[in-house]
């Protein structure tokens, strides 16, 4: 996995974190679950240039709607 693509997945993850207590409603335990989802995939060994798994590419697309960034 590249650098950049390990780090997007570590800020959402910490951002999801962040935000937790100021999530209300039906969503209010869904932050701590997702966040440790994507730091699960930080350790794998994916490169972005090539195949993906469906999951992986979930990931990373939360991971930048979380933080704001358009796909790349």
């Amino acid at each position: 996995m590249s650098a950049s693509t390990a780090t997007t997945l570590r800020a959402a993850s910490r951002r999801l974190r962040d935000v937790a207590p100021q999530i209300t409603g039906p969503l209010a335990g869904l932050a701590g679950p997702v966040a440790d989802w994507l730091d699960s995939w930080t350790a794998t060994d994916i490169r972005e240039d090539g195949p993906m798994p469906e999951d992986f590419r979930h990931a990373l697309a939360i991971a930048r709607a979380v933080l704001g960034q358009e796909r790349q």
